[in-house]
């Protein structure tokens, strides 16, 4: 669910619905799935400035989508998480 994009109180709430667990055991779940997925990416070698770098472009390439197309939600979302992805907002 990580992996597919899906935020991690999404994940929490899917597990423990379909596990017939806890929310606290769902937690330490979606916890322990997150590690693993962070663990992958350090040990692949990605490069974070990289990484960086082709996600502020994706944004912007959305954004401009967005203007072109009219939806003014979709150029607030995508600069919000532009702001968030360099740490803008402080």
């Amino acid at each position: 669910m990580l992996m597919a994009g899906r935020s991690a109180s999404a994940a929490v709430a899917e597990v423990a619905e379909t596990y017939g667990i806890s929310r606290r055991q769902s937690r330490r779940v979606v916890g322990k799935a997150f590690q693993v997925l962070r663990d992958d990416i350090e040990q692949a070698g990605i490069n974070r400035h990289q990484e960086v770098a082709q996600l502020v472009h994706t944004l912007h390439e959305a954004m401009a989508k967005a203007l072109a197309s009219g939806h003014a939600s979709a150029v607030v979302g995508c600069s919000r998480e532009l702001r968030e992805l360099l740490d803008l907002g402080t």
